[in-house]
């Protein structure tokens, strides 16, 4: 896979991730979350990744 397609494919992971948590809570809280809790946001999005990945 080249470095392009990596970088796409963690894109639309993080936009379905987006997606998600602003399904459950509000729009705008993925953006919250990340200036008010980033590393809050770095683990929910490594865990939500970790779904897809098929290594759980």
């Amino acid at each position: 896979m080249t470095a392009l397609a990596r970088e796409t494919q963690r894109q639309s992971i993080e936009e379905m991730f987006v997606q998600h948590i602003e399904n459950i809570y509000y729009p705008g809280f993925s953006e919250e979350m990340t200036e008010e809790q980033s590393a809050l946001y770095d683990w929910e999005f490594k865990e939500f990744q970790k779904q897809f990945s098929g290594k759980n």
